[in-house]
């Protein structure tokens, strides 16, 4: 059904919206900004362009507004009496949460759409079958969705949209399945589909550009912006492989895709691979744990492979063991002294989000809500475990309406309590005054705080007392590990992580120093080279190891030190040692 135009919508905005929806039944999907330009009146009476753009905005990334749009594009077809359009939209809806491990309502949508599969197989849309072959992805809801494999609701949403003569939804939907699965392609049965993607792709231009990208072609940037945004950066990802030893870490696009797991575990893998490749394996063990941490999340048959392969690439006759591994606090698990009373909770943070209980047990929380979980680690960096109101609403939330952005807050802050709630920890976070935080009983000691302490007693001891400021050093060091490795690229969180990272890079820096002063060989060479791992960016690391060798007479070691300089510089940067370190070796 179309539009039902209100008497006071002008003639020329009629026409523009019958157009429009034209455009639509001939499988081609308007752009967002040409469908927010229309007045809201015409907009939203037409649920046939809210499921054109909200399919848009969701392909874009732009998933909070592809929500208002779908939910409106709902309550239209249930106006209009049309349920399969309507159930069509619930499916759409579905999928968009399902990409973010939005899983407030996901388990119940997910069940409601497999029992009307069952039920009524011809009342259901691409959109349905789509969403249950996506939510299949996620461990926790893969025991809910039984009737059938992934690669079946896959079969069955390419054919739904084919019989539409929904191009544009059929060809991303070959994309998405290619990239949960690129096996799955040679199958006859799929092959079948891809010589329909062939057809359509010689009228138009994105279905060519899909059928490239799934047949392996490297594609120009001017043919992967034909591409929604994830798409584009999921293939551009992936025909980068040749060039990891010349590009930068792999950056998830700044937009509400950086909640999209998928993306982030296609980046990590990138970075994972770079870091391989110019040598730099304790980065690239610690990316590889931040795979497997959102794993254990959701995976795919793609995923899987990847991870296997890693796993085969750090590994060693003897199994690889990271210079600096990041220190599991199962393993040395403090005392608990009855009289402490409730159990209290030992938290990692660094190397992934970990809870424990004084005994060592891990401690998995439920998380519907990403954010909740942001929220629990924000709040667990603070001093005292506690913030202002205002100042979580900003950092977590952004700017936007006041009203909309409190009760996010107060969504969040709900779930938190319930997830802590479930492992016996009632009424863990308050907010009084003004003030949202854990209660003092709660919290037994948080890895980051500890390892803070360490580095900053270590610091006002550096000056007096080196021998026990270089011994509260290297227990610190060994603590470090990526801050929040299983959660989104967040400002607030990146800037927590160059703090870290700078602290770690001092402590190592006087660590070398400690032990070149006493002629220690081992050690000195051991802390000096765990600074280069750790930055690799920085010529001063190597410097300070050439200087080291040159004064122990040991010119063999000081020019190899420098000849790994000159590489690096030379394929990762195009350029040369500077000056400075040259004369270090009288190259200059």
């Amino acid at each position: 059904m179309r539009l039902s135009f209100q008497p006071e919508i002008p003639d020329h905005v009629k026409e523009l919206v019958l157009a429009l929806e034209q455009s639509v039944l001939d499988g081609r999907v308007p752009e967002s900004d040409v469908l927010e330009q229309l007045p809201e009146e015409a907009f939203l009476g037409s649920p046939l362009l809210l499921r054109a753009g909200s399919t848009r905005l969701i392909m874009e990334g732009q998933l909070q507004e592809a929500r208002e749009w779908v939910q409106a594009a709902i309550r239209g077809y249930a106006v209009q009496a049309d349920h399969v359009e309507m159930l069509s939209m619930i499916g759409l809806l579905t999928l968009l949460y399902v990409r973010i491990g939005d899983f407030t309502e996901t388990e119940t949508l997910l069940q409601f759409l497999e029992d009307e599969g069952l039920r009524s197989p011809e009342s259901c849309g691409g959109f349905v079958w789509w969403a249950l072959a996506r939510g299949k992805s996620w461990n926790r809801m893969s025991p809910v969705i039984q009737s059938l494999s992934s690669e079946a609701y896959f079969g069955r949403a390419a054919d739904s949209f084919a019989e539409a003569g929904d191009a544009a939804s059929f060809g991303h939907l070959l994309l998405d399945c290619w990239l949960y699965d690129g096996s799955c392609m040679q199958t006859p049965e799929w092959q079948k589909r891809l010589n329909h993607l062939r057809q359509w792709g010689a009228l138009r231009r994105e279905c060519d550009t899909v059928l490239r990208a799934i047949n392996g072609e490297t594609l120009p940037q001017e043919a992967l912006m034909l591409l929604p945004s994830r798409y584009a950066y999921m293939a551009g990802v992936l025909q980068s492989t040749q060039q990891w030893n010349s590009t930068g870490p792999v950056k998830p696009p700044a937009s509400d895709l950086k909640y999209d797991v998928e993306i982030q575990l296609f980046a990590s893998r990138a970075n994972v691979m770079r870091k391989l490749t110019i040598g730099e394996r304790t980065d690239a063990a610690m990316s590889l744990r931040q795979m497997e941490l959102m794993a254990e999340e959701m995976s795919t048959p793609r995923i899987a492979r990847w991870m296997e392969e890693l796993r085969g690439k750090l590994s060693s006759p003897s199994g690889y063991v990271p210079l600096m591994p990041n220190l599991s606090f199962e393993e040395e698990p403090l005392p608990h002294n009855p009289q402490d009373g409730a159990d209290r909770l030992r938290i990692q943070l660094m190397g992934g989000t970990r809870l424990l209980g004084l005994d060592g047990t891990v401690l998995t929380p439920k998380w519907k809500r990403k954010r909740s979980k942001e929220l629990l680690v924000y709040l667990l960096l603070q001093p005292d475990y506690r913030a202002i109101r205002e100042q979580v609403i900003d950092e977590l939330f952004g700017e936007g309406d006041p009203t909309k952005l409190a009760n996010h807050l107060y969504v969040s802050l709900h779930e938190l309590r319930s997830a802590l709630a479930a492992l016996g920890f009632e009424d863990a976070v308050e907010a009084r005054g003004g003030i949202i935080g854990f209660r003092e009983s709660v919290i037994e000691v948080v890895d980051v705080g500890h390892y803070m302490t360490l580095s900053k007693v270590g610091d006002d001891l550096w000056t007096d007392d080196r021998d026990e400021a270089s011994r509260l050093y290297q227990d610190a060091v060994r603590l470090y590990g990526l801050l929040g490795a299983d959660m989104p690229q967040l400002d607030w969180l990146m800037r927590w992580r160059e703090q870290l990272l700078e602290r770690q890079t001092q402590m190592l820096r006087r660590l070398g120093e400690y032990y070149a002063a006493s002629s220690d060989d081992s050690h000195t060479e051991k802390w000096l080279s765990a600074w280069i791992e750790l930055r690799s960016d920085q010529e001063e690391a190597y410097q300070e190891m050439i200087r080291y060798w040159i004064r122990r007479g040991r010119h063999a070691e000081a020019l190899s030190w420098y000849r790994r300089l000159e590489k690096k510089c030379r394929e990762e940067l195009g350029t040369e040692p500077l000056a400075e370190t040259k004369r270090l070796l009288g190259e200059v």
